[in-house]
């Protein structure tokens, strides 16, 4: 068998991407025009809307709390107020001052001393001992270390004590063997050992030192003058009353602490105010220019309805282009079915004067039945089916009609009573039909409606009728299939017109053969019924020859 090839084919067909699934899946949403802009347009209405009355909400809102903002308070009075405290304090401190320096403070007795030179110098010896005891007894408090203990133990009051010696020495030996551990021994319990050891000579040094200490103020005591009482006040001192200068000041200073506190409280309520009317000024000023309402509602609008088209074409995916509708059916692509230029058609009178659908102008139909009728592949009868009936109508009536122009006797079937779609495109009356012959009603030779095509073609069809299919009746339905076996001693070629639905019965069909044309529609039929409808039709032993795609808008029959 020899493939025909394809139709001249659109750019949308050759030029595949890197990523031609979903290529196609866009390419199919953007064709899905009509939903597009009904989207498009719900959206945009909504959009413009509501950018219309967004700001006027927001002006009214903004309205409702500017009058529930307040009036901002005028610190001018406590600033000034503030200050005025504030030089007042200043002069209160001066006046207070001035008092105190101006009090007469009358120095203190000095004693008399009237011990001998021999007991003064002693009493000044005991001074300088204990003033070096003190300092070293600070600085082993402050600083607890070998050295401070060693200068403690080396003062001149503790000189004298043989045990301070013993222990002197038992430090630095103890400081001695603590000395190679450094500052990485601090985890031996050698090192804690000998560092205790260090902390209890020095905690003895300094109880004989606290000794040493109370034993030189014992001594230092008798040698001490007495104090000497204080005249009293002569009558010639002035005497200055400084309690209500202080009594004053204090008053001042509580002012003045007042108003800064309630100087604070106004300017943050002030800063509230103010944060507050700029909100609702930024709200206010919400709003736009009628382009930019309209330029952004469009672009919401169009994005929005793209993006939903495209959704529904990643969840429910629909046939492309012929490579995916090849690959999805497992069987090659005979034609693709695109509309045609009226100006050829309406040169003849006869193609003018056709039903609107009867085209053979084109080479679609005719590449068609070339397939059909090449050589050592002549098919007696065949079977248009699909799921959508206006294109499976179209597609029989045209072939059948090809068959005629190629001066061959041609009977076309239609199975598909609910829309008697061939009886409409030929303009021909549907009664009796198929319904008639299956109900028992009406003969093969009385249902069979002659027609011509152009201007001497004829053409034979059987119209479904009006009615349901009576497939229940075995007999009829046998005797029908039958005369169809008969019939092709009389026609050269038989098309029958049926929906995926009939097709697919295994029995009581009139259907002879199991010779099958699948149609689709381009960017319609979805991939999951076209795999569904090839796996069910070869399921009961049907041939699919291959699958006729139909790009165009749908049939008005």
């Amino acid at each position: 068998m020899v493939r025909l090839p394809f139709p001249t084919q659109s750019r949308r067909f050759t030029e595949r991407p890197s990523y031609p699934w979903l290529s196609d899946r866009a390419q199919n949403a953007l064709d899905r025009l009509t939903v597009i802009s009904v989207v498009t347009g719900v959206v945009f209405v909504a959009v413009l809307i509501g950018l219309v009355l967004i700001p006027r909400q927001a002006s009214r809102a903004a309205h409702i709390a500017s009058t529930r903002i307040g009036i901002r308070a005028d610190t001018a009075t406590i600033v000034a107020r503030r200050a005025q405290d504030a030089t007042a304090l200043a002069r209160a401190d001066s006046a207070l001052a001035a008092a105190r320096h101006a009090i007469a403070i009358v120095p203190p007795p000095v004693p008399v001393d009237t011990f001998p030179t021999a007991l003064r110098v002693e009493r000044d010896s005991l001074n300088a001992a204990l003033t070096e005891l003190n300092t070293a007894m600070a600085n082993a408090a402050e600083a607890p270390l070998p050295p401070a203990f060693r200068a403690l133990a080396q003062t001149s009051a503790l000189q004298s004590s043989p045990q301070v010696h013993v222990w002197l020495d038992s430090l630095d030996m103890v400081d001695k063997l603590r000395a190679p551990f450094g500052a990485l021994g601090a985890g031996d319990p050698i090192y804690v050992a000998l560092t205790a050891r260090v902390n209890e000579l020095g905690r003895s040094i300094r109880d004989a030192a606290d000794q040493k200490h109370s034993e030189l103020l014992s001594r230092l005591a008798p040698l001490t003058p007495a104090p000497v009482a204080p005249p009293p006040p002569s009558p010639e001192t002035p005497q200055i009353d400084t309690i209500p200068l202080a009594a004053r000041r204090a008053s001042i200073a509580h002012d003045y602490a007042m108003a800064g506190n309630t100087l604070d409280v106004m300017r943050a309520r002030n800063a509230q105010i103010d944060t507050a009317t700029t909100q609702a000024r930024d709200i206010a000023n919400i709003g736009a220019s009628p382009a930019a309402m309209l330029a952004a509602a469009l672009v919401l609008a169009l994005v929005f309805g793209f993006s939903l088209t495209f959704a529904s074409e990643l969840r429910h995916p629909r046939v492309a282009n012929p490579q995916e509708a090849e690959r999805i059916a497992g069987t090659r692509v005979l034609t693709v079915i695109r509309s045609t230029d009226t100006f050829e058609r309406n040169r003849r009178l006869s193609d003018s004067n056709a039903p609107t659908f009867i085209d053979t102008i084109p080479e679609y139909y005719r590449t068609l039945y070339l397939h059909l009728a090449a050589t050592n592949a002549s098919i007696p009868i065949v079977t248009v089916t699909g799921e959508i009936a206006p294109i499976v109508a179209t597609v029989a009536t045209n072939l059948a009609t090809v068959a005629s122009y190629e001066a061959r006797s041609t009977l076309l079937i239609d199975v598909d009573t609910t829309s008697d779609a061939v009886a409409s495109l030929l303009r021909i009356p549907s009664n009796p039909g198929l319904a008639g012959i299956l109900a028992g009603t009406s003969t093969l030779t009385d249902a069979i409606v002659s027609t011509t095509i152009g201007r001497d073609h004829p053409l034979d069809v059987l119209p479904s009728g009006t009615g349901p299919l009576s497939t229940g009746n075995a007999t009829l339905v046998d005797q029908f299939r039958a005369d169809l076996t008969r019939l092709e001693r009389r026609y050269d070629f038989i098309v029958i017109a049926a929906p995926t639905s009939y097709v697919q019965l295994a029995m009581h069909t009139i259907i002879p053969t199991a010779d099958v044309i699948l149609c689709a529609r381009l960017g319609h039929t979805r991939l999951a019924e076209l795999r569904a409808a090839t796996k069910s039709l070869r399921g009961i032993g049907r041939n699919i020859h291959g699958v006729v795609l139909w790009d165009d808008d749908l049939p008005r029959i």
